[in-house]
């Protein structure tokens, strides 16, 4: 199972330092960034910093890099 986790956020990463210490069996975690913070605190697993370039772009990438479960960890005012 690959999740993408939209975070930035210390909920965020205490997800991702779960699924890839083992948490959920087989789960692959991918963190992605807004890349705004020059030197982010970054999570365990797979990182990517930037946007998707809006819907379509996000979808695209869900699609091309097997995700399974996205889950939106972001900041509540982001």
């Amino acid at each position: 199972m690959h999740v993408l986790i939209l975070g930035g956020t210390t909920e965020a990463r205490r997800l991702a330092g779960l699924l890839a210490a083992g948490e959920v069996p087989g789960a692959r975690v991918t963190s992605s960034l807004a890349g705004r913070v020059a030197a982010p605190r970054l999570p365990p697993g797979e990182v990517r910093i930037g946007g998707f370039g809006g819907a379509d772009g996000l979808a695209d990438w869900l699609r091309t890099h097997a995700v399974d479960l996205l889950v939106d960890a972001t900041h509540p005012f982001a």
